[in-house]
């Protein structure tokens, strides 16, 4: 508990604000650039019986490119350690709790369900196996 009180929460923070950022600036992307039918293809992948699958998809691909922003924004002289890493989890759940709240249309994000603590997880620990220690 004692070091994931010094962990460097500004810089997870920002992590994970600029990781959904990102993943809504390109979520927002694709209502614009897609027409309704295609929108309407993608949104059924989310149905049953593959939408959890698909969401879960979804939300390791956020963890996935957390790590690489984190990695990025600490550069290469900073050690990222597990404790860092379950830091960056919390902030990426905060961030997602966060952006449902604010009324962004989109096709990918949208589809949050309990299944994106799973997806976060797998995918932060799938891209950081390096830093497992």
């Amino acid at each position: 508990m004692h070091q994931f009180k010094y962990l460097p929460w500004p810089m997870l923070s920002q992590t994970a604000l600029i990781t959904l950022g990102l993943a809504t600036g390109m979520d927002y992307g694709l209502t614009l650039i897609l027409p309704p039918a295609s929108q309407d293809q993608i949104l059924s992948l989310f149905g049953p019986p593959f939408g959890l699958l698909f969401s879960s998809v979804v939300d390791m691909v956020l963890g996935i490119v957390g790590v690489l922003v984190l990695e990025k924004l600490m550069g290469p002289r900073s050690s990222i350690y597990l404790a860092t890493l379950w830091g960056l989890i919390l902030c990426l759940l905060l961030a997602l709790i966060l952006r449902s709240f604010i009324p962004i249309p989109g096709l990918l994000l949208s589809q949050s369900h309990q299944i994106s603590i799973v997806g976060v997880l797998v995918g932060v620990f799938v891209k950081s196996q390096r830093y497992w220690r």
